[in-house]
């Protein structure tokens, strides 16, 4: 689904390439090649909820990612997410990612560029957005910070997230997670909360339902709360 944790899925191939001379500065040493992975998934959400905002009802969406590990501790995910909101007929949306992941310490860091692209010629136009993704874990939670910059609307997005997991059965899992968001640094967006249920199915299937509440704050709170949900199907290769 577009709402994304912090370090996940964050366009254009040289934006993850320019920031590769930095490999040798963090990364250890080369190792040898990995095997690519890939996962497939489809979803439907009766919101789409993007950083706070509601952009229209019954959304159905696709991804293909593929990962593999450059070097020792640095891995590469390309990506791309098509979607299509079903009660705004031309608001398709296409999305290509790529990132690159490493971490510091007890630290994760995630370097990334989404180029957001719409098929309709009389839809907006395509923009190119950095981001920058940290991660850590104090006891039970994980916590992230994100930073996203999008250069062709000159507009910066802010958001602190954390979040908890635990097993239900052996199958069977809850994600528990809240993020508060802040455009430009001027004004806080919403608080957004969300409660997944992942269940294995297979060694490579998953099926993933959620439930959450998004609650505008500052100037957004005329908007009013959106209470949404969905349901991901997921599988590796």
């Amino acid at each position: 689904m577009k709402i994304r944790q912090i370090a996940e899925k964050t366009a254009k191939i040289f934006g993850c390439t320019a920031v590769l001379a930095l490999v040798p500065a963090f990364a250890g040493e080369k190792s040898t090649a990995e095997p690519i992975g890939a996962e497939v998934s489809v979803g439907y959400d009766t919101d789409y909820m993007f950083r706070g905002a509601n952009l229209g009802q019954d959304l159905l969406w696709s991804d293909v990612n593929v990962s593999t590990t450059l070097t020792d501790g640095l891995d590469l995910g390309v990506g791309a997410w098509y979607a299509n909101v079903a009660d705004d007929a031309g608001n398709d949306e296409l999305d290509i990612y790529a990132g690159l992941s490493t971490s510091m310490g007890e630290m994760s860091v995630d370097l990334g560029a989404t180029y957001y692209y719409y098929p309709d010629p009389e839809a907006a136009d395509g923009t190119l957005e950095f981001g920058l993704g940290l991660g850590t874990s104090a006891g039970p939670f994980d916590l992230s910070l994100g930073i996203y910059y999008d250069i062709d609307l000159e507009a910066a997005y802010y958001e602190v997230g954390a979040s908890t997991s635990f097993d239900l059965t052996d199958t069977m899992s809850v994600d528990v997670g809240g993020a508060i968001g802040d455009a430009d640094g001027d004004s806080l967006t919403a608080l957004t909360f969300t409660i997944g249920i992942p269940i294995t199915l297979t060694d490579t299937a998953s099926l993933s339902p959620y439930v959450g509440v998004n609650i505008p704050l500052d100037d957004y709170e005329d908007d009013g709360d959106d209470i949404f949900s969905g349901l991901s199907l997921t599988v590796g290769f």
